[in-house]
């Protein structure tokens, strides 16, 4: 990993964890980060806090800063920086944008129409069943949906993506290599490791502190075309990120849910201060201009089955069946029904439900 003599100094302030509009405001009395990094420790030097001020110290040696860069390579994390080319436009009109960001993954996928999805850590079956649905959606739509990979709803969301096949794009509040919650390492993983994203404005080692959630939710607004609160308190990081989202001029919608429930009062209550109703994807496609981009996509993936998938499709569209009913009344031999809905199965054209049945999900219906 090749740095620049800037580079270097902001990867230096960010071990730290100097923040953003700290960061400036040194920058109204320093020419550059450079100069800073000259200027340390001297009377009349840059001020930092005691804690910060010795982590700066501990590595203000330009060897210090090359055995920095070398454990983030052995650790296969990447920087990139606010002046970098791949930096998203989106993020860069936010209050106090993050100067460097840790990422592991694809960064191809914040070229891509992005949605958030965001929402309490305890969500009912409803909620928990909206978020895999909406995010199942967006992917086949080709939208990368962006979450916290925090419990809940954050994990319903992304780990429905990653069934889709679909990109997405996860924020950490706390260090790359430090996953929190620890159980969701393997999804960390598989985001990573596929098509996904992984980003994080806190250094290696960094732990996930409770000050550390509502910056990184700042970047989850921040990276979205708009932000969806699915279920969650009043008092929550949910309505956390729909403040940033409404402070960055970012469109913000809500799912409706049982009137009385804990899980609905955030998003009831930002639907009565004027946030966008939505039921599905498609509101969320309609609503962001994103439906012509759906449509392309749509197209690209779509799969041609053959003569038996479709009399089995045409069966299906009608009502949910057995194998047994369809063979039936498609007139098919058993043997070619079962093999064929296992195909179709994990074409993720058919799903299978309690008792054998199946049935056409509804994105197959359209």
């Amino acid at each position: 990993m090749l740095l620049t003599a800037e580079k270097k100094c902001f990867l230096w302030l960010s071990n730290a964890e100097v923040s953003p509009g700290h960061l400036q405001k040194l920058l109204e009395n320093y020419r550059s980060v450079e100069e800073i990094w000259e200027q340390f420790d001297k009377t009349s030097g840059p001020a930092f806090t005691p804690a910060t001020h010795q982590i700066l110290k501990a590595t203000h040696t330009h060897s210090a800063i090359d055995e920095l860069i070398e454990k983030l390579e052995h650790k296969n994390v990447n920087l990139l920086f606010q002046n970098d080319a791949d930096y998203p436009a989106l993020l860069n009109n936010i209050q106090d944008p993050p100067y460097l960001l840790y990422y592991a993954g694809r960064l191809s996928c914040l070229q891509l129409p992005s949605v958030a999805l965001v929402g309490t850590r305890t969500p009912s079956h409803y909620g928990a069943e909206m978020a895999s649905v909406i995010a199942r959606d967006l992917a086949n739509a080709g939208i990368c949906v962006i979450s916290g990979l925090a419990r809940g709803i954050d994990a319903a969301a992304h780990q429905a993506v990653l069934e889709a096949g679909g990109h997405t794009i996860g924020i950490l509040g706390s260090g790359i290599n430090v996953p929190y919650p620890p159980e969701h390492r393997n999804m960390l993983r598989k985001i990573a490791g596929g098509i996904g994203l992984i980003l994080s404005e806190y250094p290696l080692n960094a732990a996930p502190v409770s000050y550390h959630f509502p910056h990184r939710n700042r970047l989850i607004s921040g990276l979205s075309m708009g932000t969806v609160f699915i279920e969650g308190k009043i008092q929550s990081g949910g309505m956390h990120t729909v403040h940033s989202a409404l402070m960055q001029g970012r469109e913000v919608f809500a799912i409706p849910g049982k009137v009385g429930t804990t899980g609905s009062e955030g998003p009831h209550a930002i639907l009565r201060e004027g946030a966008r109703i939505i039921t599905s994807a498609q509101d969320l496609l309609d609503d962001l201009g994103l439906a012509e981009h759906a449509k392309k996509e749509k197209k690209s993936k779509r799969v041609k089955l053959t003569s038996t998938q479709q009399k089995i499709v045409s069966q299906l569209r009608i009502q949910e069946l057995t194998p047994q009913e369809i063979a039936e009344t498609a007139q098919l031999p058993m043997e070619d029904v079962i093999t064929e809905l296992g195909t179709l199965e994990i074409m993720g054209v058919v799903a299978r439900e309690a008792g054998n049945r199946f049935h056409l999900p509804l994105a197959a219906k359209e």
